[in-house]
């Protein structure tokens, strides 16, 4: 198929037409290419503008930080469009927080060195293999995020300076000595008192719901029933991990390798020298002549070296000049060095640029071979990635052409490259997983001009091992849902929202005749409810619902044997008659309190500021 299209491409009218196709591509490219650098604009914090790649790359974070956290659960809370929708509005608040405190930071002068920030990646575990830092894994991990090394460093300066200035807000908290008693007194109270939970659940059979109840439900709610924007996906993953089984390396090939390369697998010889310098000058044959007689004679090297040598620096030191390394005093004294083969061994007096040296030879350790069964493996390794390697990039330059010759399909190209082409069904952004998850991908598939114009992307880059063509094969575009679609949902929203508000009422009811004397038990009895006694129980037992529990700590305590009432609703709608019978405190006072106060006051502090300083920034989203 490509032959043929190759021939037919080859006449003097395709030729015309494929010069204006190119004059077109390039004028309206141009302007493509600089209208999709424009990131849409999700939030302005001071004038500073949140992009929605930068939304969606914090989503992305945080998905892959749940996907981590809580496994395959994360894929059915993606696939609520209401939970992803408050998901990324929680997101988008938490990054308009973090520009206004980078913008404090700054404003403050907190600043965040180069040497930090480099020691901060150095010991991010991600980036490290047996405990020590992969600039490899570095490189990796930022393509596969989105990142370039640059942005990546700016990110984690402005999120260093950021997490400096909270630091300092958080820890500028102190506890009194009455603040840490008080709060003893409080933290250790204990509380006892008795239940009857009023059912809403039960309640929804009692409930029909009027056609009004329902229009005016899913009037106030319309934007829980609006769809999310998606896309059905075709792509060829190019993996050269699944090239391994394609490639082969026989004996033969090892062995040429090890013959072609073998100063990589040859320990260089070393040699430690030391040297007396006479330097040109009056004088200075005598000098010369002095040393060569005393050397003769059978004196210390080292203690001439320390006499005579006018390199007085490796003179105090017996004139020891470390290993030695060619090129530093010239090729006469090079060659000089290389001649000496024996430990103690002295040359004569050879003449340089820098002077007259003598030179010894303190230590020696020959060249080293390892020997090609030492190495096979390791060359054997090397040879098959290599091999991968260019099967990768082969890959790549094919997958790339045929893509761009055969734009509107990648079945064809699949065929023409021998890879599979995968598919996607329609899928909202935070359904997708895997490599379409990836930023850089799923900024791809939604951009609207690609969707448009239903071409094949060009190649992207998921990792330097991976990389990844996609092609939108079908569109379905956010909109609003009708209340006959939804009406399922409104019905049971409808029916809990008012079980709710019927379990209230009659519990309501029931605490009004409480306060006017009635007894608990009758009470509830009369209700056909049953009720549970608790006995002192503290602030963060886990065994009572959390609202009820919170609810009970408010209520004021007994007085004089009396029981205090009150009705309490659940999270779940669910409506508690509550009896306060007493109010146990205990005298608790250590450095865990003091230290859980100091938190608590710090955390108030820090969201005060927080609270201040949105309502002082100009925020518009």
């Amino acid at each position: 198929m490509l032959e043929r299209i190759r021939e037919g491409s080859q006449g003097v009218v395709a030729k015309g037409i494929l010069f204006l196709v190119i004059i077109t591509f390039a004028l309206s490219g141009i302007s493509s290419y600089i209208n999709s650098q424009a990131d849409l604009t999700v939030a302005e914090v001071n004038g500073v503008e949140i992009g929605e790649s930068e939304l969606e790359q914090a989503f992305q974070n945080e998905r892959s930080r749940m996907q981590a956290q809580f496994g395959d659960m994360i894929d059915q809370l993606m696939s609520d469009e209401s939970y992803v929708a408050n998901m990324r509005a929680g997101i988008l608040e938490r990054l308009v927080v973090e520009e206004i405190q980078k913008q404090q930071a700054k404003d403050m002068g907190v600043r965040v060195g180069d040497e930090q920030i480099k020691d901060a990646i150095r010991k991010m575990p991600e980036f490290q293999e047996a405990g020590r830092f992969n600039n490899d894994i570095y490189i990796a991990r930022l393509r596969q995020a989105g990142y370039t090394p640059a942005q990546f460093r700016d990110y984690l300066r402005q999120q260093m300076a950021r997490t400096q200035f909270s630091g300092a807000i958080f820890g500028s908290e102190f506890v009194l000595p009455s603040e840490k008693t008080a709060f003893g007194r409080l933290n250790g109270q204990t509380r006892s008192f008795q239940l009857a939970k009023v059912d809403a659940k039960a309640l929804q059979a009692e409930i029909t719901p009027e056609q009004s109840d329902l229009d005016n439900y899913y009037q106030l709610n319309q934007s829980r029933y609006q769809t999310q924007e998606k896309v059905a996906v075709e792509y060829i993953v190019i993996d050269s991990n699944e090239m391994q089984s394609q490639v082969e390396v026989s004996d033969e090939e090892v062995t040429q390798y090890y013959e072609e390369n073998k100063a990589s697998y040859t320990v260089t010889e070393k040699r430690r020298i030391s040297h007396i310098l006479v330097e040109e000058g009056e004088g200075a044959e005598t000098k010369i002549a002095e040393v060569a007689a005393k050397l003769e004679a059978g004196e210390s090297f080292e203690s001439l070296a320390k006499t005579y040598s006018d390199d007085t620096f490796s003179g105090e030191n017996g004139g020891d000049l470390e290993y030695f390394d060619v090129g530093i005093f010239g090729d006469d004294f090079d060659a000089a060095v290389l001649s000496l083969s024996t430990v103690g061994q002295v040359t004569e007096a050879i003449e340089t640029e820098s002077g007259t040296h003598f030179i010894k030879l303190t230590e020696f350790e020959p060249a080293v071979v390892s020997a090609l069964d030492e190495v096979k493996e390791e060359i054997s390794a090397t040879l098959r990635e290599d091999k991968v390697r260019e099967l990768y990039i082969d890959a790549q330059t094919q997958v790339t052409q045929i893509s761009y010759e055969l734009s509107d399909s990648l079945v064809e190209v699949a065929k023409e490259v021998s890879l599979t082409m995968q598919t996607a069904p329609l899928s909202t952004r935070g359904q997708f997983t895997g490599d379409l998850a990836q930023p850089a991908v799923l900024n791809q598939l939604f951009d609207a001009d690609f969707i448009e114009q239903g071409f094949n992307s060009d190649l992207i880059e998921l990792s330097g091992d991976k990389s990844i063509v996609v092609r939108v094969s079908e569109h379905e575009p956010a909109r609003q849902q009708s209340l006959d679609e939804v009406k399922t949902f409104v019905e049971a929203a409808v029916k809990q929202e008012k079980a709710a508000e019927l379990a209230q009422t009659r519990a309501q009811e029931a605490l009004e005749k409480l306060k006017s004397g009635s007894d608990f038990a009758t009470v509830t009895s009369e209700l056909g409810l049953t009720s549970e006694a608790h006995s002192q129980i503290g602030r963060t037992d886990s065994s009572i619902e959390r609202n009820v529990r919170n609810g009970v700590f408010t209520m004021p305590k007994p007085v004089d044997g009396k029981s205090e009432f009150d009705v309490i609703a659940a999270a779940n709608g669910d409506s508690y008659i509550v009896a306060l019978n007493a109010v146990q405190v205990e005298e608790v006072e250590n450095d865990a309190e003091s230290n859980q106060l100091a938190a608590i006051l710090s955390r108030i502090a820090t969201k005060a500021l927080v609270d201040a300083s949105k309502s002082n920034a100009s925020v518009t989203f």
